[in-house]
């Protein structure tokens, strides 16, 4: 299975000696391609040592776009509410990021807290679940962009990541993913007990902009160092 996800994954290899990496999951209808290239601008600024995995969701059809089939971790109904996702499709997309985690550990043999998962919009959302989902791998840290939780009504936060860093940031003017079921999002994690920080950027869409990968590349530098 390794085999076929790395296959189907954009991945900036390190420059130098391996020591950390980073896992990093697209938005609905888009693909690792999209986010590369950021990943190799954040690279450049002295973190030759980490490499960049982009992988690719697969491809399903999806409700809010009339069952046309395109790249999504799980099936999305509307952009009006949160909460409905269908827990296995979401347990499916989550095996994806952990088959990547484990190959990292026990192939790479990177230490599990040397590895950051994030994402943006739905990869953000399915890396917040992963991470706060694990009970037996203690992650180095998680990056939400424009994403919220999914299955927050029932979700529990498991004990082993929530020391370990969160950094969500969101624009203010986003129309797809809204500020506020970030903001809600980050506030139920909070109320049990995570370590982390909500960041709004006035004026950012849903997109990315210089501001926020300067923010991505700051926190990779303190919980990835050399």
């Amino acid at each position: 299975m390794i085999k076929t996800i790395l296959k189907n994954s954009y991945i900036q290899k390190e420059i130098g000696t391996h020591s950390a990496t980073v896992i990093f999951s697209h938005g609905l209808g888009d693909s690792g391609a999209g986010w590369i290239d950021v990943m190799e601008e954040i690279q450049s600024r002295n973190n030759g040592h980490i490499r960049f995995i982009c992988p690719n969701a697969p491809v399903q059809p999806v409700t809010l776009n009339g069952g046309f089939k395109m790249p999504s971790w799980y099936d999305i109904k509307s952009l009006t509410s949160r909460g409905d996702e269908d827990p296995a499709q979401v347990d499916e997309s989550k095996n994806i990021i952990e088959t990547i985690i484990k190959h990292e550990i026990e192939e790479e043999k990177i230490p599990a807290e040397r590895i950051i998962i994030g994402g943006f919009s739905q990869g953000a959302a399915l890396s917040l679940y992963t991470f706060y989902s694990q009970t037996e791998t203690k992650l180095g840290g998680c990056i939400a962009l424009s994403g919220y939780l999914p299955l927050a009504t029932k979700f529990v936060v498991k004990p082993l990541n929530k020391e370990q860093p969160l950094l969500m940031i969101h624009g203010d003017c986003d129309q797809v993913v809204r500020h506020q079921w970030g903001k809600l999002s980050f506030d139920h994690l909070k109320s049990q007990g995570i370590k982390g920080e909500f960041l709004t950027l006035n004026g950012l869409g849903h997109h990315s902009s210089p501001e926020e990968i300067n923010l991505m590349t700051k926190f990779i530098n303190e919980v990835l160092p050399k």
